[in-house]
C-alpha cells in the first residue's frame, strides 16, 4: 500500500504505479531516472523552445550591467520565465514522480555559468512530510561543456544529509564555513562519480531535494549558459527553511511559498491543518508578491 507522506519516487511499489498509470517510456524514465540516481531528464518540446527565447529576450536586459549574475523571481514580470517554470508536461510528470500535485515557487535566470559550490536544495527548503521539493534547470540555449554548465553527483541523494552543524539558530556564516566544507568533502569521499549536464535548448533536467550539485568550472568566459531553475514543492506540506530551522526540536522557519501557477500562495500545513508560519513571513511574503519583485544579484 503506498505511503502518502512518503514521495512516490521513494517507495518499493514505483514500478506498478507506473504500471496501473500507463505512463510513456520519457516519464518512466524519468521518474526512475529520480528514483535510482537523484536526477531525471525531460525534453519539453517545440513550444517550450519557443518560450526559451522569449525568456531570453524578456529577462536579457537585467543583465545589461554585465555585473548581475542572476535575477530570482523573473517570473512575476516575464511571463515566459513562469510559463516554462510551470510547463504542463513537466507538472505532470513531477505529479506522476511525487503523488501530490506540484507548484513552482521560486526562479532563477542565469546569464553564464553560476560556478556555485556543490550543495543540495534541501539545506535550503525542505518539507514536512519530508521530500516534497525538487529543482528543475531548464536549458534555454544548447549548453556547452566550456561554459560552467550544471554538474551533479548520481546517487549522492540516498547519503545521510549534510546540515549547517548543531547549532540552535544556524546562521549564512554557519552555511559558509560549515555546510559547504562539509559537503565538499562527502562527495570526494562517496567515490560516486560527478557528472555534467549538457543538456539541449529546451530540457529540463530535475533534481531530488538531497542531490549534491553545483556549478561547473567555466573554461570560456566569454561564452553563455543562459538557463533557468525552477525550486517546486507540493501541496498539502509543512514548508520550511533548514538552514535557519532547529528541527530535531521542532523549531521550524515556516514558508508561504508563492505559486506561480495561480500566482497566490499556498498555506503551510500539516495533514488537514494548517500551520501559523508568522505575521512577519505573511507580510514579507504578500509584500513582495503584491509589489511584483524581482531580485537581481
Amino acid at each position: 500500500m503506498a505511503d502518502s507522506n512518503r514521495p512516490r519516487i521513494e517507495q518499493p511499489e514505483l514500478e506498478a504505479h507506473l504500471d496501473r498509470l500507463g505512463v510513456d517510456a520519457e516519464v518512466r524514465a524519468f521518474c526512475t531516472g529520480l528514483a535510482e540516481n537523484g536526477v531525471g531528464l525531460l525534453d519539453l518540446g517545440e513550444e517550450a523552445r519557443a518560450l526559451c527565447d522569449r525568456a531570453v529576450a524578456e529577462t536579457d536586459p537585467y543583465f545589461a550591467d554585465g555585473a548581475t549574475v542572476r535575477v530570482q523571481d523573473a517570473w512575476r514580470r516575464a511571463p515566459a520565465v513562469r510559463a516554462l517554470a510551470a510547463d504542463a508536461k513537466l507538472m505532470r510528470a513531477l505529479r506522476v514522480a511525487y503523488g501530490r500535485e506540484p507548484f513552482p515557487f521560486q526562479t532563477l535566470n542565469f546569464p553564464r555559468g553560476s560556478d556555485q559550490a556543490v550543495h543540495a536544495d534541501s539545506v535550503h527548503f525542505n518539507s514536512d512530510p519530508p521530500g516534497f521539493v525538487c529543482g528543475g534547470w531548464i536549458a534555454l540555449e544548447d549548453i556547452a561543456p566550456d561554459a560552467g554548465p550544471l554538474v551533479y553527483q548520481p546517487g549522492s541523494h540516498h547519503l545521510p544529509p549534510v546540515t549547517v552543524g548543531n547549532r540552535a539558530f544556524p546562521t549564512l556564516e554557519d552555511y559558509n564555513s560549515h555546510y559547504l566544507p562539509a559537503m565538499a568533502r562527502r562527495v570526494e569521499a562517496s567515490g560516486l562519480p560527478v557528472k555534467t549536464a549538457l543538456l539541449k535548448k529546451g530540457q529540463a533536467l530535475v533534481w531530488a531535494a538531497e542531490l549534491a550539485h553545483g556549478g561547473g568550472p567555466i573554461a570560456n568566459h566569454s561564452s553563455t549558459r543562459r538557463s533557468l531553475v525552477a525550486h517546486v514543492y507540493f501541496k498539502g506540506c509543512a514548508y520550511y527553511s533548514p538552514m535557519f530551522s532547529d528541527v530535531e526540536a521542532g523549531r521550524l522557519a515556516l514558508r508561504l511559498p508563492a505559486n506561480l501557477r495561480t500566482g497566490g500562495w499556498e498555506w503551510p500545513r500539516r495533514g488537514a491543518m494548517p500551520l501559523w508560519p508568522g505575521l512577519q513571513t505573511i507580510r514579507e511574503s504578500v509584500a513582495v508578491g503584491l509589489r511584483r519583485m524581482v531580485f537581481p544579484s
